[in-house]
């Protein structure tokens, strides 16, 4: 049933290629919701606008339908564009503290429309320390959580997340060298700073090779423990389709080995070449079609972060059930990636409990030496 819905997705993605035969067989209501479930509307319509009147289309209620969500998507990267350029120059001129942008309105900026992608949080990697950014947070919004890599902070229209380290592994070992590799690169991501469409102001984004291997990690993190939809492969997919050269793949490729995710990253190059079309020689490695399956079956039954998966539903359950909801889904996954799913994160959401308890105690000590 959905096979149409990718095809048409497909489409969008490449601007010249011709409508599917496939495209006949559509359920516009249906592609709506479909649409909705991966966060890939803007897309979607960026895609129907290049129908013809003899091409299959939305009838005129269903395309009014599909108009107002888009308009919506606009209006909201127009807000969290803004409230990233606010939060940025913010805290720097507040503290002395730069930030870059990861993820979100950063990978926004690469699609052909840049308010097509449907926004979330703005993701904010600074170059201070963890307390530190604990203590600004606070300072602004004092019901700011502490999580084991980032700080929520809720004053803006837009949620943000101020990260310590841009993302992590489940396996410690892997992420100790994960967090080896972001120190010794850490510097040279403050430096690129972009405009931002219809002068909204300017933020700092990650270099792209950098910012090649964080997005991987952010996709193996979220693909074991939640779930992963269309919205962050897409991210993906315009990332590679600006290329790198040899050299660059060389060292990708190189980096993605010592951190063990070379499965990982050949069934993400399944999906980028045999679902999203990309061109063979914007890989980063051969294509694992197995693994590749596996991954477009549950991106499928998933959607977005997994908030459609009827199978494993974390919401309303304490920490210590979704703690073993998580095992067990992983398990499915075991046979591919057991540095992950056995041997890493059963015991790595241990060692985040103990970390947090101990952010928040350096957090806490401080503030009485403020105040004293």
């Amino acid at each position: 049933m959905e096979q149409p819905f990718i095809d048409f997705l497909r489409f969008c993605l490449h601007e010249d290629d011709k409508l599917p035969d496939s495209a006949k067989d559509i359920d516009w209501t249906k592609l709506l919701e479909f649409g909705r479930k991966q966060s890939i509307t803007g897309v979607l319509f960026h895609g129907i606008k290049r129908l013809t009147a003899k091409d299959p289309h939305p009838s005129p209620r269903e395309l009014a339908q599909w108009g107002v969500e888009n308009q919506q998507i606009a209006d909201d990267n127009r807000q969290v564009y803004q409230d990233a350029y606010r939060l940025t120059s913010w805290l720097y001129k507040e503290t002395g503290i730069k930030g870059v942008v990861l993820k979100g309105q950063a990978n926004a900026l690469l699609y052909p429309d840049k308010f097509s992608r449907m926004s979330g949080d703005i993701d904010l990697w600074t170059t201070a320390d963890p307390v530190e950014l604990i203590l600004w947070a606070q300072k602004h919004d004092p019901e700011s959580a502490i999580d084991y890599h980032h700080v929520s902070f809720e004053v803006l229209p837009t949620i943000a997340e101020l990260h310590f380290v841009p993302s992590f592994m489940g396996n410690l070992f892997y992420e100790w060298r994960l967090r080896k590799y972001f120190k010794e690169a850490k510097d040279e991501q403050f430096r690129r700073i972009v405009q931002l469409p219809e002068g909204l102001g300017k933020i700092c984004v990650l270099q792209p090779d950098f910012d090649c291997i964080f997005q991987l990690t952010h996709l193996m993190h979220h693909f074991f423990f939640e779930g992963i939809g269309f919205r962050q492969l897409i991210d993906f997919y315009y990332l590679l389709s600006r290329g790198f050269t040899d050299k660059q793949k060389a060292d990708i490729l190189r980096r993605i080995k010592w951190l063990n995710m070379s499965k990982f990253t050949a069934a993400v190059m399944y999906i980028m070449y045999d679902v999203l079309g990309i061109d063979k020689d914007r890989l980063l490695c051969e294509p694992n079609e197995k693994v590749g399956k596996l991954f477009l079956r549950e991106v499928l039954k998933a959607g977005n972060f997994g908030f459609y998966d009827e199978r494993y539903s974390f919401r309303g359950m304490s920490v210590y059930t979704q703690y073993f909801l998580e095992i067990y889904r992983n398990l499915h996954f075991a046979l591919y990636f057991p540095s992950e799913t056995i041997w890493g994160r059963p015991v790595s959401r241990w060692w985040h409990m103990f970390y947090k308890a101990w952010l928040r105690h350096k957090v806490s000590k401080a503030k009485k030496n403020i105040r004293h």
